[in-house]
């Protein structure tokens, strides 16, 4: 499969194999908030976020939760009750509201690096569309209401609700080349500032799906993790080393081992 950062096209995963699972579509989907990189001309995810570099939406490889631990619980949920349709939103600049950028078609998922018993599933876009960024106070009632109601990071949506605002970004122009731009300019100048395009990561280079079989699960004897840590630290059971970041990481950034960080306690 060709991945969406050499075609450019809106659809990134539309037949995938082992250790892909086809995912049934019960019309249902999400609202999906994040973090946008407030040095980026489109919307894109916040790669530059202190300590915690983003990579989801992963729109190179029109992935979502393989390469992060992100909203265990939404994927987890995606999978078992087939709502397909994930819409993003986020905030471009303070105190100008929520926008929608766009969204993914689920086709498919697999067990990421954490496995089920973490509710680890990544997911695959058999479809994917971005869009010039819709204000959500500009949407018609009752979708302006859902989308600007009070929630921190996802919220679940019905088979009429999808169908709306599926409707309403179709409607736009197709805008995914030009995210995808964005996201190779934004790692460009964080490696020219850092050395790496993600330093929280230890990660000099962006994503493709040339990495992808190395955050597949492959080790059926794992535990439960936390997917958070009070401290900011974690600790690697396998070199020992210390790091600090807001998020889980399924890669050691010293070790690059997988699925071997763990919280640490304060004082650590």
């Amino acid at each position: 499969m060709r991945e969406a950062r050499e075609h450019g096209e809106g659809a990134a995963a539309r037949r995938l194999g082992d250790p892909w699972r086809k995912l049934h579509d019960t019309g249902r989907g999400y609202l999906s908030v994040y973090f946008s990189d407030p040095l980026a001309r489109w919307p894109v995810r916040e790669i530059t976020r202190p300590a915690d570099n983003k990579s989801d939406p992963n729109i190179e490889t029109g992935t979502y939760g393989l390469f992060s631990t992100c909203e265990p619980s939404m994927r987890n949920r995606i999978v078992h009750d087939g709502a397909a349709t994930i819409f993003f939103l986020t905030t471009r600049k303070p105190h100008q509201g929520r926008v929608i950028s766009g969204y993914y078609h689920v086709g498919w998922y697999t067990e990421g690096t954490q496995g089920a018993v973490n509710r680890d599933y990544a997911l695959a876009a058999d479809r994917m569309h971005f869009i010039d960024p819709i204000a959500v106070e500009d949407l018609a009632e009752p979708l302006a209401g859902i989308c600007s109601a009070q929630f921190r990071t996802m919220k679940p949506i019905d088979a009429e609700t999808v169908a709306a605002l599926r409707s309403a970004c179709d409607e736009r122009p197709e805008r995914t080349a030009d995210y995808l731009g964005e996201v190779t300019r934004i790692e460009t100048f964080a490696r020219a500032r850092s050395g790496y395009a993600y330093p929280s990561w230890g990660r000099e280079a962006g994503f493709s799906w040339s990495d992808a079989h190395d955050y597949y699960q492959t080790d059926a004897e794992l535990s439960r993790v936390p997917n958070s840590s009070k401290s900011r630290k974690w600790r690697c059971r396998e070199c020992g080393y210390v790091i600090k970041s807001g998020a889980l990481l399924k890669k050691c950034p010293l070790c690059k081992q997988m699925a071997t960080l763990t919280p640490a306690e304060e004082g650590t």
